[in-house]
């Protein structure tokens, strides 16, 4: 399977990625982890929330209202897509 090659520019792709990870991070923390698994999964975590603290810390209002709504509208995607796994 080929996908088209994503018109965003590299500034979107961004603010997608840092809208999105503290989300994927709130996700992995609820899935069991063990051993070597737990200890990268929550060192990948700690790494997502230091990045989106500095990020939302140096953000105006907007920006920050814009990112909450990203991630609601994701997770409310994975909800509706998601929901029969």
């Amino acid at each position: 399977m080929q996908f088209k090659k994503s018109k965003m520019t590299h500034e979107q792709k961004l603010i997608a990625i840092v809208a999105l990870l503290p989300v994927i991070a709130d996700l992995m923390e609820d899935i069991p982890l063990y051993r070597m698994c737990k200890r990268h999964g929550n060192a990948f975590i700690d790494e997502v929330r230091k990045v989106d603290d500095v990020i939302i810390k140096d953000a105006e209002l907007d920006a920050q209202s814009q990112q909450v709504d990203i991630q609601r509208a994701f997770r409310q995607w994975l909800e509706t897509e998601f929901k029969d796994y």
